[in-house]
Parts: C-alpha cells; sequence; structure tokens
C-alpha cells in the first residue's frame, strides 16, 4: 500500500496497521487476520467514544 491510511482512532488505526502487515505474511495467514480484524473494528465502530477506555476481557 503506498499510502498509508489513519483516522486518529487508536483502535481502529491498529485494525489498519494489521492489514497493512499482510504483505509481509504467508498468504496462509490472511483469513485469521481479517477475521480478526473485522472483530476488532466491529468492537471499535460500535462503542461509545466518549466512554472511558476499560481493560479488554479475555
Amino acid at each position: 500500500m503506498d499510502e498509508q491510511v489513519r483516522t486518529g482512532v487508536a483502535s481502529v488505526d491498529a485494525v489498519i496497521e494489521s492489514v497493512e502487515e499482510l504483505a509481509e505474511r504467508p498468504l496462509a495467514e490472511h483469513a485469521a487476520v481479517f477475521t480478526a480484524a473485522q472483530e476488532r473494528l466491529r468492537r471499535a465502530l460500535d462503542s461509545d467514544p466518549q466512554a472511558p477506555l476499560r481493560a479488554e476481557e479475555g
């Protein structure tokens, strides 16, 4: 990717960075990265941006 896209939202930017790094990873890992990216984006975009950050539940 020639141009880096950043949103200014740390959680979203971290997902974008993980997808940008796919060019350096084996093809077999791509599906898992995309699946994780989708879930992380969904959580980030569904959250209240004004709410205080809390520890991620595991």
